[in-house]
C-alpha cells in the first residue's frame, strides 16, 4: 500500500515528493477529445475500458465528454463494484465470471445497476443464468469471439452461432450481442523497446481483417435469427478502424486518456498524460546517474520505462528501488543530485497498480490526489 506525502493544492510540480505518479490534466483532456471527436459522425461510440487507471475521477471525466454509450468497461467484479459506489451504473465485465460467489456478486450488483457480463463456454451460460433467475435479475450477455488475442473468447463461426443461442433461451439473460479483443498488430520478434509492429497502412490492414471476422459473425447470428444489438471491440490502437466500420456499436479503449509508451509508438496523436516523478540521489560517475523510482514505481518489469525531457540521457537499468541513467552527451552530464525527471511508464496498467493516488496538475501546480480506488482489486 503506497503512504503518500499528501501536500496542499497549489503546490508546485517540481516540489512534490517523489517518485509520484503524476497526470497532466490538460494533456489528459486532449487526449480524451482527439479519441472521442473521431466519433461524431460515427455510428459507433466509445465504451471507456477503465482497467487501465482504475481511477473514478478519471472515468467522469471520459464520461462527461461526447460520444460514449454511457457507461464503461472492466475486468473484475472487484472492479465494477468500485465504479459502482463511485456512481457509474452501466457496467460491462469484459470477462468470464465463473465462481459461484463471483457469479453471487455479479447478480447482486445487477439488481441496481445496469450489468453486463461476458461469456464463452456453455456450463457458465448455464451458471449465470441459474443465479440471475434465483436473485430475480437480468445480466446482459455478450459472447466474446477470439480474433487472435489467443485468450479468451469462442472462434468467430459457427462455434459463436450456438452459444448465442444458448444465451438467447437462458431466463435471467438478455442476449445483447458480441464482443472481441483485437490483438496489437506487432510483427514476430522483440527489440528493446518492445515489440515491432508494421508500418501504419499494414497496421490499418490487419485491424480491418481482424474486426471484420467479427461483424461476419454478426451476421451470422442474425440469420440464425437472434437480433444482435450490440457489438463491441478493442481498443485504442484500433479506434479509427472501428470508427469507420458500419456495424460495430461500441469500441472499449482503454489507455487512450493517459498512454504509455508502447502505446504511444502506436499511436503518434496522442501524449503521455501519465508520468512518474523521480528525483536523482546519487552521480557515482561522469556518466551516470541515479534516480530514486525502479520497478516499484514504474510498474513490473515487463519493459522499462523511457526517460522523457533530458537530450543527452537514456534511462538503462531498473532495480526494485532505482532507475539508472546513462549521461551519454552534452547538457545531460550536468544533472546533480537534487534534480528532477520525468518517466514514461511502459506499461500504464502495471504503472498504476503500484500506487494509491494519483497526483493531478495542471500547468505547474497540483489540483489535488485522486484516488486509484481500483487499485488491487482483482476479486
Amino acid at each position: 500500500m503506497e503512504r503518500p506525502v499528501f501536500q496542499p493544492t497549489g503546490t508546485p510540480v517540481m516540489d512534490l515528493d517523489t517518485p509520484a505518479l503524476v497526470v497532466d490534466l490538460d494533456v489528459m483532456d486532449r487526449n480524451i477529445e482527439t479519441l472521442h471527436s473521431r466519433f461524431d459522425q460515427s455510428t459507433a461510440k466509445i465504451r471507456p475500458h477503465v482497467t487501465g487507471h482504475q481511477t473514478p475521477k478519471i472515468a467522469h471525466r471520459q464520461l462527461q465528454a461526447a460520444n460514449t454509450v454511457g457507461g464503461i468497461s472492466v475486468t473484475t467484479i472487484g472492479e465494477a463494484q468500485v465504479f459502482s459506489d463511485a456512481g457509474i451504473t452501466d457496467i460491462l465485465v469484459a470477462s468470464q465470471i465463473v465462481t459461484r460467489s463471483k457469479i453471487n456478486r455479479l447478480c447482486a450488483l445487477a439488481g441496481s445497476n445496469k450489468i453486463g457480463v461476458a461469456v464463452d463456454n456453455p456450463q457458465n451460460v448455464s451458471d449465470l443464468s441459474q443465479a440471475a433467475t434465483a436473485q430475480g435479475v437480468t445480466l446482459g450477455v455478450l459472447v466474446e469471439l477470439d480474433v487472435g488475442l489467443g485468450r479468451c473468447g469462442v472462434s468467430p463461426s459457427g462455434e459463436a452461432v450456438e452459444l448465442s443461442k444458448a444465451v438467447s433461451r437462458s431466463p435471467g439473460l438478455r442476449f445483447d450481442g458480441i464482443m472481441a479483443i483485437a490483438p496489437l498488430p506487432a510483427s514476430s520478434g522483440e527489440g528493446s523497446d518492445g515489440p515491432s509492429f508494421p508500418d501504419r497502412q499494414e497496421r490499418d490492414a490487419i485491424s480491418w481483417r481482424v474486426l471484420q471476422q467479427v461483424l461476419d459473425t454478426r451476421e451470422l447470428i442474425e440469420k440464425a435469427g437472434l437480433p444482435v444489438s450490440v457489438v463491441s471491440v478493442g481498443g485504442t490502437h484500433n479506434y479509427d478502424i472501428a470508427a469507420g466500420m458500419a456495424g460495430i456499436t461500441e469500441i472499449q479503449a482503454g489507455s487512450y486518456p493517459l498512454m504509455d509508451h508502447l502505446y504511444c509508438r502506436l499511436r503518434p496523436e496522442f501524449n503521455p498524460a501519465a508520468k512518474i516523478l523521480a528525483a536523482v540521489i546519487s552521480r557515482p560517475t561522469g556518466e551516470s546517474a541515479v534516480l530514486d523510482a525502479g520497478h516499484k514505481a514504474t510498474g513490473p518489469d515487463r519493459g522499462m520505462a523511457v526517460l522523457d525531457g533530458v537530450a543527452g540521457a537514456k534511462a538503462v537499468r531498473f532495480s526494485a528501488e532505482h532507475g539508472v541513467l546513462d549521461l551519454q552527451t552534452g547538457p545531460s552530464q550536468n544533472i546533480k543530485a537534487g534534480d528532477k525527471a520525468w518517466l514514461v511508464p511502459y506499461d500504464l496498467g502495471l504503472c498504476f497498480n503500484q500506487y494509491d493516488y494519483v497526483r493531478a496538475v495542471r500547468g505547474d501546480k497540483l489540483e489535488g490526489f485522486w484516488s486509484i480506488a481500483g487499485r488491487g482489486r482483482f476479486d
